[in-house]
């Protein structure tokens, strides 16, 4: 078995013991109040994550499911789709899927859309709301995300749904100050849970939209998933294990010195990342300095080596990294640096890195 610490995949993360041991609890009606309590006391603690006062819904889904309810609660007919990588192209593909009309606004990869850029593209066909993925893990760009805010807050009656899923957890993210409508995350990544639950707080005017729609759909309704949320519920049979998960790793959150220490250890994890990139000719961080994301960090190999086959060589090793995905298959090595690993952890991972290269 993989000790702890060695893996840096950008997701799933490595679980800690201690949670893991947390899932062993027996199994009980998900609607009694003992549930009511474990929802109500991990509630406040989750809206600290979120930067919020609204109420933050848990769905039994990966946070997939959140970004097609983002787009059937909250687009009446045309978004456009900030793209630059996988997951922005991704949330796209799921608003035609969903049978919306999608504008694309491509940056290149690696790059993240600027407030000058999002704005030009505000100024062609009309649309219902824009979607961006805050800190894209398959390039490992960060958008500037309360920039973005304003500009889309400029034009009335446009939402800003955001896919936070590999920034929540590992920096801050103020849903209410900088005025995002819709952002959800999943377990399995910055928290550090085991995959199956997802985190979407929604604002009093997207939910004024939702209300309005009628094809929301039932199981993804974020009127009911934020009604249920507001009750201390979930919607319907939750991932259980997943729950008793998230509120130890709540607990070790706080023990460990609260969400600031947590911060500031994922932003000490992407800085010995460029550093060590700096010092080698053989990678290079694909995100301009500036743009990085805290958690993920892309490499683009030179000299033609195979992204394939360093992630297998340490995988022989005992470590676990990525390659890139879509376009980037074949020249990028993703190192996920995020959860509850440690700047040790990442001194290690990299020692090896550097004998595979």
């Amino acid at each position: 078995m993989r000790p702890f610490g060695r893996g840096f995949l950008p997701g799933p993360t490595d679980v800690h013991p201690d949670v893991m041991r947390a899932m062993l609890e027996p199994m009980y009606f998900t609607f009694s109040d003992r549930m009511k309590e474990l929802v109500a006391r991990a509630q406040p603690r989750l809206q600290r994550l979120f930067g919020t006062e609204q109420t933050v819904m848990i769905s039994t889904s990966a946070a997939t499911g959140l970004m097609e309810a983002a787009v059937r609660n909250g687009v009446k007919r045309r978004v456009l789709a900030v793209g630059g990588g996988y997951f922005g192209e991704m949330f796209a593909r799921v608003a035609e899927g969903c049978g919306k009309e999608v504008i694309r606004a491509q940056v290149p990869p690696g790059e993240a859309i600027t407030p000058e850029q999002l704005a030009r593209f505000l100024e062609g066909p009309a649309v219902d709301a824009v979607s961006v993925v805050h800190s894209e893990s398959s390039t490992g760009a960060l958008a500037p995300l309360p920039q973005l805010a304003e500009v889309v807050r400029s034009k009335p009656g446009v939402l800003l749904l955001v896919d936070a899923v590999t920034s929540i957890g590992a920096m801050p993210v103020e849903t209410d100050a900088w005025g995002l409508d819709f952002v959800f995350a999943g377990s399995q990544k910055a928290l550090a849970l085991p995959p199956g639950i997802a985190f979407g707080v929604a604002s009093e005017r997207f939910l004024e939209r939702a209300r309005a729609l009628d094809d929301r759909g039932w199981y993804l309704s974020v009127v009911h998933l934020h009604g249920a949320a507001q009750k201390h519920l979930a919607l319907t049979t939750p991932a259980l294990p997943v729950y008793h998960a998230l509120a130890c790793q709540l607990d070790r959150i706080e023990a460990a010195g609260g969400l600031e220490a947590r911060y500031a250890r994922h932003a000490m994890m992407a800085a010995r990342m460029a550093e060590w990139a700096a010092e080698r000719p053989e990678a290079r961080v694909l995100a301009p300095e500036g743009k990085r994301s805290p958690t993920v960090t892309a490499l683009q190999l030179e000299g033609g080596r195979s992204p394939a086959r360093i992630v297998a060589e340490l995988e022989a090793r005992g470590w676990l990294v990525a390659t890139g995905l879509a376009p980037l298959t074949e020249r990028v090595l993703r190192i996920g640096h995020m959860g509850d690993l440690e700047l040790a952890h990442l001194d290690a991972l990299l020692l090896e890195l550097g004998s595979v290269l």
